[in-house]
């Protein structure tokens, strides 16, 4: 004769926590009343986890967009549903990974077969690259002939030294420093029209030979530095600043994915140096002049101090 179970309140779960994926039979008979619900086992669940990495250093990437067929993958973990017979079949799924200023880069999950109860966690490793770490054997090759010097003049403030003695005075003054791509927008519309014929796809070629190209058009900021003037009793000083640039036509060729690719025509703008002369005003006469020696007229190159 067979053995019944009953299971009633905690008993029952501790019961079924003890049997695990067995199946339980509940029954009852004539003297004793069955008082718990059958409880069905979960369905099977599985768990991917991506992760994103820079190729260059191995550090994890964050931001990147994950999608699965074009379909976005809106949180990370995510579970994969079982279906309606509680069961997961077994599949490999393919996850794709994208960031700005990164070439896409693809991770594979191995979805074991699994049965109701049964879990599974599933990591998933994506690389993506530096758009310009794939530019490779960097030359710039610049067009001597075409090199154009120019300058920009300003005043900024300078000082007062009332007092009756020269005074040696530290004045900050803002120079222009960096470099910039003048024709960018044209450079990139006549990388769009090259030809692409590589492992990379056209897009990702572009994009490592835009990124390369921005490389050299970091930009022109201000620099604060200080200029050591020494200033004549009773008098106001002005700095007066002069930025040189030189502005150049270039040719840029690099190897992408083992093909040798020129970039013509890039037009690059860079600041050569900022000369400061200082300026004096006599409070004393009531005139200016800018004479002086090399401590104080004399000027200089900002970049340089």
């Amino acid at each position: 004769m067979k053995k019944k179970i009953f299971l009633s309140g905690v008993n029952a779960k501790l019961a079924l926590a003890a049997v695990a994926l067995t199946s339980v039979m509940f029954t009852s008979c004539e003297k004793e009343e069955f008082n718990v619900a059958p409880v069905e086992l979960d369905p099977a669940s599985a768990t991917v986890a991506i992760t994103v990495y820079d190729l260059s250093d191995g550090s994890i990437i964050n931001g990147a967009s994950i999608t699965e067929n074009g379909a976005a993958i809106t949180s990370n973990p995510f579970v994969i549903e079982a279906g309606s017979d509680g069961k997961i079949a077994a599949a490999t799924r393919t996850f794709a990974a994208t960031k700005d200023e990164y070439l896409s880069g693809e991770g594979q999950a191995t979805v074991p077969a699994l049965n109701k109860g049964q879990f599974a966690l599933i990591p998933v490793s994506i690389f993506l690259q530096q758009e310009l770490n794939a530019a490779e054997d960097v030359v710039v090759d610049q067009d001597e002939e075409t090199i154009t010097p120019s300058e920009v003049g300003g005043e900024q403030k300078g000082g007062k030294n009332t007092s009756s003695k020269e005074k040696e005075m530290d004045l900050p003054y803002t120079a222009k420093v960096g470099q910039e791509v003048t024709n960018i927008a044209a450079v990139n519309a006549s990388i769009d029209a090259m030809p692409i014929t590589r492992g990379l796809s056209d897009d990702e070629v572009k994009k490592v030979l835009k990124a390369l190209v921005k490389s050299y058009s970091p930009g022109i900021t201000d620099v604060t530095y200080t200029k050591k003037v020494t200033v004549p009793a009773y008098t106001i000083v002005t700095l007066k600043t002069t930025t040189e640039y030189e502005t150049s036509d270039n040719t840029i060729s690099t190897v992408v994915d083992g093909k040798l690719y020129t970039i013509p025509n890039v037009k690059i703008k860079k600041v050569v140096k900022t000369v400061v002369d200082p300026v004096f005003t006599s409070t004393e006469h009531g005139h200016g002049h800018g004479h002086g020696n090399g401590n104080n007229a004399g000027g200089g190159d900002g970049a340089a101090e």
